[in-house]
């Protein structure tokens, strides 16, 4: 059976387990701290999703739950820009826009970011994914979590996954793993709030990523994308959702399973949705916690 690259992109991403680049270590991240906000006071319940520590939401203390359903500011030491974030089963600050976003669908999560870069950047060099500070509480034996690491590298050289380290991770490069990519001179970026996005990278990269599976595919391997640069200039649109990982309840749907609760194997701590540099500099970095972990 052949497995494509993009299959095991939404397996493992959806997992929401885990990505940051194998150079970074836990110190990178801070140990994230339980929301002193009680889940019944919680905007969007069942979740509470707030800024990492290296980066700024604007009109939010870092300690605030950040907007769902709705665009923010951000800003980080490489990047800024705005997100729009939806999770089908958390409430949002726009409830029409998000039944009419999920209706009819399967997807359970959208992440829209859009912006510039503050230095020029390699795309072989920038990951995305979840962050864990922490070994997972449920983590498999070291041996078995390499060898699924090497077998998936050779299938999928721009995915690596490890669950057994003290900062576990799934690595995938953003511009191999976002479903749509838009590449624009300012002002003329794509509404970020409109349900369906366009690619739109071929007159800035070329025709061998003219489309979004020769773009996913060629860009997902390190060593084409190390060919390719983020500049300055342009204003980057990433378009990625999910129809596997439910965030707001903290499940993956499994085939011939159905939903399974990952929040036991991950432990006291948040999943999260974060892009970051081999060497650990942040885009942005959002962690999600679930009323659950007050209930630990």
């Amino acid at each position: 059976m052949m497995i494509s690259t993009t299959s095991l992109s939404k397996v493992f991403l959806g997992i929401g387990l885990l990505a940051v680049v194998a150079s970074a270590s836990p110190s990178d991240f801070a140990e994230p701290a339980l929301p002193k906000m009680k889940p019944a006071d919680w905007p969007h319940k069942p979740v509470f999703v707030q800024a990492g520590s290296n980066m700024k939401v604007l009109g939010v203390a870092n300690n605030q739950p950040i907007p769902l359903g709705v665009p923010f500011k951000i800003e980080s030491p490489l990047f800024k820009g705005t997100v729009l974030l939806r999770f089908r089963n958390a409430m949002s600050d726009d409830p029409d826009a998000h039944s009419e976003y999920f209706k009819g669908g399967k997807r359970l999560m959208q992440t829209v970011v859009q912006g510039r870069f503050k230095r020029p950047i390699k795309m072989s060099d920038v990951y995305v994914g979840s962050v864990f500070p922490q070994a997972l509480a449920g983590a498999p034996p070291a041996t078995l979590s390499k060898i699924m690491g090497a077998v998936i590298g050779k299938i999928a050289p721009g995915l690596i996954l490890d669950l057994s380290s003290e900062s576990p991770k799934v690595i995938a490069l953003l511009a191999g793993a976002a479903q749509t990519m838009s590449i624009d001179s300012p002002g003329n970026e794509p509404d970020i709030t409109l349900p369906g996005l366009e690619e739109n990278v071929a007159s800035v990269l070329g025709k061998n990523v003219a489309t979004k599976s020769k773009r996913r595919k060629h860009l997902g391997n390190p060593k084409n994308a190390a060919s390719y640069e983020f500049n300055t200039e342009s204003v980057y649109t990433f378009h990625t959702y999910d129809d596997t990982m439910d965030y707001a309840r903290g499940t993956m749907r499994l085939p011939l399973y159905g939903d399974y609760d990952i929040k036991p194997s991950i432990g006291r701590q948040p999943l999260s949705l974060t892009a970051v540099t081999q060497s650990g500099e942040i885009l942005y970095d959002l962690r999600v916690w679930h009323e659950s972990h007050h209930q630990d």
